[in-house]
């Protein structure tokens, strides 16, 4: 087997895989189970996962891979793409209906693009129609468009221009009634006529494949964009993707494939945007992403063969049928004066949220310790350097970084380091039910001397214990630690916001991925 420091461990970014150089990898390396089968369905328009599920992941593998008969696009949302929308709102050009006009014209638009660039994708006899009305488009960008949000975007700044061009060119295909005025005053009047004009076409246009089009990035929101305001613009969002996908892609007719639209969500953030018929949209038609396992199953579980294909990547001619188990053989250590009787997989689950992402960053942790200690020949994975405080300290920096990153949607970063500052009412990271109660009095009344703007998830302690559950900080303990309840693990498509227990008679413990970043011991 190669040697630790070279192995080839991967990118915590799945969008890195979009890169030519390291598209080979990525198909040698991904799990092909069942989640990907159910994204393919015609009635799945929502990926749903906790950050670092794998949700990227899945739109990058069908992006980079023609997989049955399924051609795939993934677009990214940028926070300059939402100051157009909350400049537009703010000056009072569009109200909140405005929002989902807009997208639905810029979805229309990256789609028409995007099929429309590969031959391969459209019926020659049914092409003519969009090619006119791309002609208009190319005009208008000076044939400098690419089908990317942030360029179809900008026809909302000349959108009575944009809508003349296209009437103009749709002449040439069909017969039309050229009384129409378009003038800048007019936009939300422009953008309809221009998504009218790509819906007629689009509905009619016959396609050899299915066309899946990923939309990512709406779980980060730019800092200086009101909460409320980039709620709104992502249920426009939301909207305009229902409405295409169910009243005109789905309709279709006489047509191979179809078109769809997946919007890639965290639950939270689905769960904050109050969708109608919620729960029944989740059952059907979601794909929710959840790696979970135990301790005594964790050996036939997705999580682990993906750890099994990141270690096999680009071996040599051996056998890597438990690979695993080759490079980790850490039963054989003592802890604490005895034997382990966990193995590092069990060790790995432990202190992650059963994550992809977070055993690939435990991996590559090790390896760049591991190289820092200058272990340049070890063959196997260094128990020592796993139990070591540098190691642990790496860690728990991700793991809250992790945690502000997913803050971040809904907390300022002034919030976010008056959170941090609740741990230092603890010693332990096990504390009773009035232990709770004595710590958050102290904490809300250092709040209350110290913030200037007092962060919302301080208002009461039922609140703030359900905010921490809800962020995989703390987990609920019952019967002396028989049964732990974490948010996580909690979850499903029926149960997307669990409640965290409160009672006198519970107890509760931190996060063992905290524990060295917040003085709370080792793991």
């Amino acid at each position: 087997m190669k040697k630790v420091l070279d192995l080839n461990l991967g990118f915590s970014d799945a969008q890195t895989y979009l890169q030519r150089s390291n598209k080979q990898m990525f198909s040698e390396i991904f799990v092909k189970n069942y989640y990907l089968e159910d994204l393919l369905k015609p009635n799945i328009y929502f990926l749903i996962g906790e950050k670092g599920t794998g949700k990227t992941a899945y739109a990058t593998y069908l992006t980079n891979n023609e997989y049955k008969q399924n051609k795939s696009f993934l677009k990214f949302i940028c926070g300059t793409d939402y100051e157009k929308f909350y400049e537009l709102k703010r000056t009072g050009k569009i109200d909140i209906s405005g929002y989902a006009d807009i997208w639905q014209c810029i979805i229309l638009l990256i789609t028409a693009k995007s099929i429309a660039n590969d031959n391969k994708l459209v019926e020659s006899f049914s092409r003519s129609r969009i090619t006119d009305l791309l002609k208009a488009i190319d005009e208008y960008y000076n044939k400098a468009f690419s089908p990317e949000i942030i360029n179809a975007l900008k026809i909302v700044d000349q959108s009575g221009y944009a809508a003349t061009l296209i009437s103009k060119h749709a002449e040439v295909g069909a017969k039309q009634d050229n009384t129409t005025e378009f003038t800048e005053q007019k936009m939300q009047m422009n953008l309809y006529y221009i998504s009218q004009q790509f819906s007629s076409c689009l509905n009619k246009i016959k396609l050899n494949k299915n066309i899946n089009i990923f939309i990512d990035g709406i779980d980060v929101r730019p800092s200086q964009i009101p909460f409320d305001e980039y709620l709104n613009c992502i249920k426009g969002l939301l909207t305009s993707c229902w409405i295409l996908n169910t009243e005109l892609f789905a309709n279709t007719k006489d047509s191979k494939g179809k078109i769809k639209i997946i919007l890639l969500l965290r639950p939270d953030i689905y769960n904050a945007l109050n969708v109608q018929n919620s729960t029944n949209k989740l059952l059907d038609n979601s794909v929710y992403l959840e790696w979970r396992t135990t301790y005594s199953d964790y050996y036939s579980s997705a999580l682990y063969q993906m750890a099994q294909k990141l270690l096999s990547y680009d071996q040599p001619d051996i056998c890597t049928t438990d690979i695993w188990e080759k490079y980790f053989n850490w039963n054989t250590y003592l802890r604490n004066g005895r034997t382990s009787s966990n193995n590092a997989f069990k060790e790995f689950l432990k202190i992650s949220l059963s994550r992809p992402r977070d055993i690939q960053i435990i991996l590559k942790l090790l390896q760049v310790n591991m190289k820092q200690k200058g272990n340049h020949n070890d063959s196997t994975f260094d128990y020592h350097t796993y139990i070591s405080d540098k190691f642990q300290n790496d860690y728990s920096e991700y793991f809250l970084s992790s945690l502000k990153d997913q803050l971040s949607f809904y907390y300022s970063e002034d919030d976010y380091q008056y959170f941090k500052k609740f741990f230092d009412f603890f010693t332990g990271p096990q504390f009773s039910f009035t232990k709770y109660q004595e710590a958050y009095n102290q904490y809300a009344d250092y709040i209350l001397e110290h913030a200037t703007n007092i962060p919302p998830y301080i208002e009461k302690p039922e609140s703030f214990l359900q905010f921490l559950y809800d962020s995989n900080v703390v987990a609920a303990v019952e019967e002396n630690g028989r049964f732990f309840h974490f948010s996580y693990r909690e979850k499903s498509p029926t149960n997307i916001s669990p409640e965290v227990p409160y009672d006198i008679n519970m107890n509760y413990k931190f996060h063992y991925g905290l524990y060295k970043k917040t003085r709370l011991g080792r793991y």
